[in-house]
């Protein structure tokens, strides 16, 4: 059918009409189609639901902390920022001036302060030295030699040692029954001088460094 030529203006505008209808239909689809794509995403139309929120998600490290005590006096690890600290008020071996034959006890208490068992204990020496003389004798030179400890992880003086040798013997660190967490043991360490000894070990002094030290 021929379109008259005053029929063109009103065929066009109703052909713009139906674009524009059209036009509107899709943007609207698509508007649709977000929001319930959104809708969807959000959960907003499920019906079911599920969730666990753990609240306590967290990671600690334990302390090891070692105290050591003669009854008078006290030292403690972490004194110092390192957590190993000197200990001079402590004399396991007494420092007491022995005659020969003479002996001296010591007993000191290990606990553990911190929050876990440390896997290791361990009492390392190092090498024992001597020193001092008496003016005109000539010195001997293996006092530390003639210097007998024994240890005993005891309270007392009593039951097995955990050494028993001289001063000069004494050079591998004893492995020691780990400490639980507010637990302690009493360690007693006895010194001691054969009754032979001669006129050229007067006025010795035997000194020997001892380290506790728990390991994790």
């Amino acid at each position: 059918m021929t379109t008259s030529p005053e029929n063109v203006p009103a065929a066009r505008q109703r052909s713009r009409t139906r674009d524009r209808r059209s036009a509107l239909i899709v943007i609207l689809g698509g508007l649709i189609g977000t929001v319930l794509l959104a809708l969807s995403l959000t959960g907003t139309l499920s019906a079911f639901t599920a969730a666990i929120t753990n609240t306590t998600d967290t990671v600690s490290t334990g302390s090891l902390v070692m105290q050591e005590t003669d009854g008078t006096n006290t030292c403690t690890s972490s004194s110092s920022a390192t957590n190993s600290v000197n200990c001079a008020t402590i004399n396991k071996y007494t420092g007491n001036t022995l005659m020969p034959g003479g002996s001296a006890t010591k007993t000191v208490t290990l606990s553990n302060q911190g929050s876990i068992t440390p896997a290791t204990f361990t009492l390392t020496p190092a090498t024992c030295s001597q020193s001092g003389s008496v003016s005109g004798i000539t010195p001997a030179s293996d006092f530390c030699a003639q210097v007998t400890l024994k240890i005993y992880a005891a309270a007392t003086a009593t039951g097995p040692t955990s050494y028993n040798g001289t001063l000069a013997a004494f050079t591998t660190p004893l492995s020691l029954t780990a400490l639980a967490p507010a637990g302690s043991q009493a360690y007693t360490f006895v010194v001691s001088l054969p009754s032979g000894l001669g006129n050229s070990y007067m006025g010795l002094t035997a000194s020997q460094q001892l380290t506790w030290t728990f390991s994790s």
